[in-house]
């Protein structure tokens, strides 16, 4: 996503931030969604309402989410924002508190402890710059609606529901939710289209819709169901861990593809100390 957003920033500087984001979704879920249609299209008759309300849910708490974390990212340091949008792995243990009257074992307060002082270093989060301010609030409620995702793909209502059929009217809703965004935000030359005809663009975008969306999403729906939640929000909190360990060598040939500016980072304390807390987490909550 970082790639396309640059590589389209440089093409079009007129375009700001909202538009080019928020049109990448839109292109991105959608054909995510034909794709995947088309893929299973034996599975695919028959769409039930169960199906129906798993997907459409889905895809509102990841729509709405990515919304109003991307609009954070104006008024708060990136650092704060990926420490803040994990902040899931406490609601869904206070959660399961609520609705259960169950308090959660102290092997598991205790990965997610050791999650957030994971996430905390992991990120350089600098107690210093530390306030809630508007960007830190609306980051705040982006890990609420996140949390409502999971506990929504949770729910036992949704044990019959084809997964396959709802993920496709998941990616369906999060490109009709997103797409008033990119044409509210669209600049008036309408030349911008032909940024795909750039080099890498193509290979970029499959790379984005095959395997950080129909695999991961697909994958994500039929396999979280088995997890608790709290023990789903863990594992997914290794996520910044992947990307930081990827950060290491992909922007560079990302960058070769396409034929624009895009270093890779280089390894540091943070992110063995970082990742060491967050996988140390991951392994303990196995013996919940």
């Amino acid at each position: 996503m970082k790639a396309l957003v640059l590589l389209q920033g440089q093409a079009f500087p007129q375009a700001n931030a909202w538009f080019i984001t928020a049109k990448t979704s839109v292109v991105r879920f959608g054909c995510a969604a034909v794709l995947l249609a088309i893929i299973f299209a034996p599975q695919m008759r028959g769409f039930t309402r169960v199906d129906l309300k798993l997907g459409v849910g889905l895809g509102f708490f990841v729509g709405i989410g990515s919304l109003f974390q991307m609009a954070a990212l104006n008024w708060t340091l990136a650092s704060t924002s990926a420490f803040l949008t994990q902040f899931y792995v406490l609601l869904l243990p206070l959660w399961g508190l609520w609705r259960h009257r169950h308090r959660p074992s102290w092997l598991l307060l205790a990965c997610c402890l050791l999650v957030l002082i994971g996430l905390g270093v992991l990120c350089g989060l600098r107690w210093s710059d530390w306030r809630l301010g508007k960007g830190e609030w609306l980051t705040l409620i982006a890990a609420l609606i996140f949390t409502g995702n999971i506990l929504w793909l949770d729910a036992p209502e949704f044990a019959s529901a084809n997964k396959l059929r709802a993920t496709v009217v998941m990616f369906a809703s999060i490109a009709v939710i997103l797409l008033p965004v990119a044409v509210w935000q669209a600049p008036t030359n309408g030349d911008w289209w032909r940024v795909y005809a750039m080099p890498g663009m193509g290979m970029m975008l499959v790379l984005l819709i095959v395997v950080s969306t129909l695999m991961a999403y697909t994958l994500m729906n039929i396999w979280q169901p088995l997890l608790r939640p709290t023990h789903a929000g863990l594992i997914y909190c290794a996520e910044p861990v992947f990307a930081s360990l990827y950060s290491l060598f992909l922007p560079a040939l990302l960058a070769r593809l396409g034929g624009f500016g895009y270093a890779n980072e280089s390894l540091t304390p943070n992110l063995l100390i970082g990742g060491a807390l967050i996988t140390l987490a991951n392994v303990l909550v196995q013996y919940d």
